[in-house]
C-alpha cells in the first residue's frame, strides 16, 4: 500500500511534464535518417548555463564533449557544447555525465547543439561497444542512399535482424521490426511505422525464428519476435514460450505478463485468454492487488 501511494504521488507531481513532450522510441535507423551530426566523444566537462533563458527550460547545462570521430555531419573544431536539462519528462532528456564516452546524435539550431530525440541520442559505451554501433551506422547509411526502394527495404531488414541479432544493437533492430511490443510506442500510431509497408521474406523469418529460439531468458524487447515469426498452429512457438514461463514463473520476472499474453494467443485457448483478460483488468490501487495477482498467476499456471 505504501509503494503505490508512493508511485501516485510521484505520477501526480511529474503529470505536467510526464507527457508534455511524447518522443516515441528512436532507434539506431531512425536516428542514422533524422539528426544532422553523429559523433563519438569524451564528456569532459559539465557546466552550468548561467545565460539560460528562463522559458528554455532544455538548456540549464551545458556538456562539453571532445570529439574522436565524426561519423555523420560537419564539425569543424575538436570540441563543441551540447545544451541539456535534468527536468523529469518522458522520455528523459540526454543525461551527460564528466569523463563518460558516448555515441551522441546532434542537432544544431540557432548556433548551439542539442540532442537528437533527447535519451534515445545519447549512448554511453565501451570501446568494443562504439566500434559495432560505428559498423552498423556506417552500414545504414550506405543502405539508406539505395534508390530502388525493394533493394533498400530488404537490405534494411537483414540489417536489422543483424542488430537485433547482436546483444549490444538487439533493442535498435527489435523496436524497428516489432514497436509495438513497446509500451511507449502508442505515441507513434498515427505515424507510419517502417515495418507495416512490406513482408519479411522467408529467408528472413527463418533468421529470427532461429534468434528466437536461441534466446536464453526472454526480454521485454524479445516478445515482439513472435508476431513476425508465427505460423498457423505453431507449436514451436508454444512450446518455448511455456518453457520459459515455467522456468521463471516463480522468479521477480517482469514480462511475465507479455509472455502470459502471447501463450493464451499462441494456443488460442478461451480459458488463457480470459485470465489474462482478468488479470488486464487489475489496477495496481484495487484493494487487495497483490493477492489477486498471485492468485491469478497461480490459477494460469495450474492451466497450462
Amino acid at each position: 500500500m505504501k509503494l503505490r501511494l508512493l508511485i501516485l504521488i510521484i505520477l501526480i507531481t511529474l503529470s505536467h511534464n510526464l507527457f508534455a513532450y511524447p518522443v516515441p522510441p528512436t532507434p539506431l535507423r531512425t536516428l542514422v535518417s533524422e539528426a544532422e551530426n553523429i559523433v563519438f566523444a569524451q564528456v569532459t566537462d559539465i557546466k552550468q548555463n548561467k545565460g539560460e533563458n528562463k522559458k528554455e527550460w532544455n538548456k540549464s547545462f551545458i556538456a562539453v564533449l571532445t570529439i574522436k570521430e565524426i561519423l555523420q555531419g560537419k564539425i569543424n573544431s575538436k570540441t563543441v557544447e551540447v545544451y541539456f536539462s535534468t527536468e523529469l519528462t518522458c522520455p528523459l532528456p540526454a543525461q551527460y555525465e564528466k569523463n563518460t564516452q558516448i555515441l551522441v546524435f546532434l542537432d544544431k539550431d540557432d548556433n548551439k547543439y542539442s540532442t537528437h530525440a533527447l535519451t534515445y541520442g545519447l549512448k554511453t559505451l565501451e570501446q568494443s561497444e562504439y566500434e559495432i554501433y560505428k559498423s552498423r551506422i556506417l552500414e545504414i547509411q550506405k543502405i539508406l542512399k539505395i534508390t530502388d526502394k525493394k533493394e533498400r527495404r530488404i537490405k534494411t531488414v537483414d540489417w536489422l535482424i543483424d542488430c537485433a541479432s547482436n546483444p549490444v544493437t538487439k533493442w535498435e533492430g527489435l523496436q524497428d521490426l516489432a514497436p509495438q511490443s513497446d509500451f511507449i510506442s502508442y505515441y507513434d500510431w498515427n505515424k507510419e511505422k517502417f515495418i507495416r509497408t512490406y513482408q519479411l521474406n522467408k529467408d528472413q523469418k527463418q533468421r529470427l525464428r532461429n534468434l528466437f529460439f536461441n534466446i536464453q531468458k526472454l526480454d521485454y524487447d524479445d516478445v515482439g519476435i513472435i508476431d513476425l515469426i508465427i505460423i498457423q498452429n505453431d507449436k514451436e512457438v508454444l512450446k518455448f514460450l511455456i518453457d520459459q514461463f515455467n522456468k521463471f514463473r516463480n522468479e521477480e520476472y517482469w514480462c511475465k505478463d507479455s509472455v502470459m499474453i502471447q501463450i493464451a494467443n499462441v494456443s488460442n485457448r478461451e480459458d488463457l485468454k480470459n485470465i489474462v483478460k482478468r488479470k488486464k483488468g487489475l489496477t495496481m490501487f484495487d484493494e487487495n492487488y497483490e493477492q489477486e495477482t498471485i492468485n491469478i498467476n497461480r490459477e494460469f499456471i495450474n492451466k497450462l
